[in-house]
């Protein structure tokens, strides 16, 4: 993930937006249900006539304080990539092609989260220890 994310900043400083946040932000919702994966559901399993679901990003980061990680950061990135009444939805209007291209300050903040979680999975970052 280190490596694709490298991509998406090396086109980033080279200017080419588009191309940067296209590659960033399929690697925030991999990272993210990496990261999500040991600690809440994100799957559930076929049963009877219903054939089970993977949580989309909405979904994952939403479920992010229950599984240890700040809830402010919850809540930027809801703001951020998924809210499309309060915040600005990028991951819909790019991944869908809802958008023309994104100025420069809201790539750098989708780089900005794919780094935020990147330290978690790497273990820069750790949550707080849970009460028992």
């Amino acid at each position: 993930r280190a490596r694709t994310l490298a991509c998406a900043f090396r086109y980033f400083w080279l200017g080419e937006l588009d191309a940067s946040a296209c590659i960033a932000l399929p690697q925030v919702e991999q990272i993210l249900r990496q990261l999500l994966r040991p600690r809440v559901p994100i799957v559930s399993a076929a049963k009877g006539q219903s054939p089970g679901s993977v949580d989309q990003l909405g979904g994952l980061i939403r479920s992010m304080p229950a599984a240890g990680y700040p809830q402010d950061w919850s809540r930027a990135l809801e703001l951020l990539l998924v809210d499309p009444d309060r915040g600005m939805n990028l991951r819909n209007n790019v991944c869908h092609g809802l958008i023309d291209t994104l100025p420069r300050h809201r790539v750098a903040l989708i780089l900005q989260a794919a780094l935020y979680l990147l330290s978690y999975a790497h273990g820069r970052r750790t949550l707080a220890p849970t009460a028992s």
